[in-house]
């Protein structure tokens, strides 16, 4: 699997279970490289920055998705399950 297809692959997990996914250009001095996940008000945002690298949008959402009781049992493809599992918490 391709990195895009990687992360639509993780988009759509994230967004199946509920999380906002925005579009968020972070700059040079965000401190966030690839994004950044929040909870407001009861909702979880996903914000990704378009510019920055795939791999770091994957990481993202990867470690968004670390740790939910939701995909326990649930057939992930080894290559994200993995992506997931290694994720740190951003």
């Amino acid at each position: 699997m391709e990195p895009h297809e990687q992360l639509g692959a993780l988009i759509d997990l994230a967004e199946n279970l509920g999380m906002v996914i925005r579009s968020a250009p972070g700059g040079d001095t965000a401190g966030h490289p690839g994004g950044a996940y929040v909870r407001f008000k009861g909702k979880e945002i996903i914000f990704l920055d378009p510019t920055a690298a795939v791999t770091d949008q994957i990481a993202v959402v990867a470690g968004a998705l670390r740790g939910r009781a939701e995909l326990e049992g649930q057939f992930l493809p080894p290559e994200l399950r993995e992506m997931i599992d290694q994720a740190s918490e951003r």
